[in-house]
Order: structure tokens, then sequence, then C-alpha cells
């Protein structure tokens, strides 16, 4: 295995793809990860690929919400979501699974370990991989069965039996290809708004940003819904706690009523009013429980 941090290329299907070993040591065992580019003609529609694994003991965490759509397969433990959109639910997730945007957080339970392999989507190119409005998957986690019926059941079975990582980066990437319709073309405009928002760290003002791009906010918004699954107001939120989290993960505690001012916030109870509501704790329970990333946190069993 590489050194955690170091870039390395593998020979993939159709080109060389660069790589990176993520690993983390963690207070509940090593968290071993591997992430892969796309292959060029899927750039706009795949962030990347990666694989997870650890022999981690029993866990409870909160999935906090990301700007990017996850689809996941699992190859060893079992796991449960517990709540999902602010309401308890009790729902088995053994197979494979396709996380849409979410407004807040998942609470999740692993048991027997945890292994899986996934590909992190561009919302509007998932969008173009399911043929289905993307608010109809927003704020849910349908499983892959039900998107793709027995094709779905089929994949994971094949990337169960693969080899190694770097197979199975192949074959979720020869299925994904395979899926995506041709036809729905890649919407410009909502391209360039997600751009713009997420190079503003969600501060972008909506009302702007229409005038900007020759549209009003009603066709934006529907755009939006239909291709990203939500609307460009909570997108924006949604891109300014996940940046703000992605700060406080890497550089630890702050100066609150700075931080809040840097990242557009009116002032620090707004800071925590948000934090409150996408993640279900407070600005310091979430560092004292943020996994390494910060994109999750740590639940007491």
């Amino acid at each position: 295995m590489h050194l955690a941090g170091t870039l390395f290329q593998t020979p993939g299907h159709t080109f060389t793809r660069a790589c990176r070993d993520l690993s983390v040591e963690t207070p509940i065992g090593r968290w071993n990860m591997i992430e892969a580019q796309p292959a060029p003609d899927l750039a706009d529609v795949v962030d990347c690929y990666w694989e997870g694994w650890g022999n981690i003991p029993p866990m409870r965490e909160k999935i906090l919400p990301r700007t990017q759509v996850e689809l996941m397969f699992n190859l060893r433990g079992e796991h449960r979501i517990l709540s999902m959109d602010g309401r308890d639910c009790d729902m088995d997730h053994n197979g494979g699974w396709l996380s849409g945007l979410q407004r807040r957080w998942l609470l999740i339970e692993t048991t027997g370990g945890s292994h899986f392999v996934a590909a992190r989507l561009k919302p509007w190119g998932t969008w173009r991989l399911l043929r289905t409005p993307m608010n109809e998957v927003a704020c849910r986690v349908p499983e892959t069965s039900d998107l793709w019926g027995g094709k779905g059941e089929l994949l994971h079975e094949r990337l169960a039996e693969a080899p190694n990582c770097f197979t199975r980066f192949d074959l979720l990437e020869q299925d994904l290809r395979a899926r995506l319709d041709l036809r729905a073309r890649q919407d410009d405009t909502l391209v360039e708004a997600s751009r713009r928002i997420r190079n503003s760290l969600g501060r972008q003002r909506i009302d702007s940003l229409c005038r900007d791009l020759g549209t009003t906010r009603g066709t934006l918004g529907r755009r939006f819904r239909e291709q990203v699954g939500l609307t460009p107001k909570t997108y924006a939120r949604v891109v300014r706690i996940d940046a703000l989290m992605g700060h406080l993960a890497a550089n630890g505690p702050d100066q609150w009523a700075a931080l809040a001012e840097d990242f557009g916030y009116h002032d620090q109870a707004h800071l925590a009013h948000d934090f409150r509501e996408f993640c279900g704790t407070t600005p310091e329970d979430y560092l004292r429980r943020a996994a390494p990333g910060g994109s999750a946190t740590m639940e007491d069993w």
C-alpha cells in the first residue's frame, strides 16, 4: 500500500488514472481509503471514486450535509439509518444505495466492520444517470435495487467479487458510462450558477446571480430542483456549512465571531443556528466529535 497522502497511478480500463491514499489513524482504529480520478469523458458527472475499509468497532455517526451525491456499495458490515432529514427512521442499507443531497444530517449505525466502494457524483451528473428529477432523491437514500432493479443488484455482486479496489473502480465506471443519458445535455447555466455559489462559499446572492446569468429566480429554481435537488438558496447554505466544516477540520477552533463574518453569517448566533439546523449540534460539540476530514461526527452508542 502507498504512504498516506501520496499520489500514484494505476492502469484503468481505458486510461491510467491518478489515485491518492487518504488512509488515517482514528481514535477507533485505522481507516484505509483510496481515492481515484474518473475517466475524462465522465469528469462532468463523477467527482471521484473511492474505497474505504477498516476493522472498526460498532459505532454511530452523523453524516453531515455535503455538496456531492454518493453512490455507495457495501462490501462488509451491517449499516442502518436511524435518522434522516430530521425524522427518526430504521432502515437497513447493506447492498447499494444513493445518498442524494441532504438538508440535514443522517444518523447511521455500523456493526461488523466497514468496507465501501463508491462514486462521488456531481448533482447535475447524477440527474443524467438517473433520468429522474433530483428533488425525488434529495433528502433520501434510495437503494440501487429500487433505482435500477436487478441491474443494481448485479452491479453490487460484481463489485463484491472483484479482486481489488482498482478493478472495482473500472467496473463502476463502465456501469456509469453505460447508464449516462447522452440526450440529457449538461445545463451550462446551472453549472455556472453552481460554480459561482461554490466559489463564493455560499455567499453569492441569488438575485444578482440571476441577473448576471440572464435568467429569472423562478427559472433557476426549477432547474436546481430538477438537476440538483435543492433550491439555489438551500444549496448555497449547504455549500457554506460544508466549507465551514472543512475549515474547522483543517484549522481547528477559531474566534467564532470573526469566523462568522468570514463565512458570511450575520453574527455568531446565525452561525450557531445553521450548525444546529444542518448538523444537529453546536460548533463546539462538532469540534469535539468530528471525524477526520470533518464530514461526520462520532456519536454515543
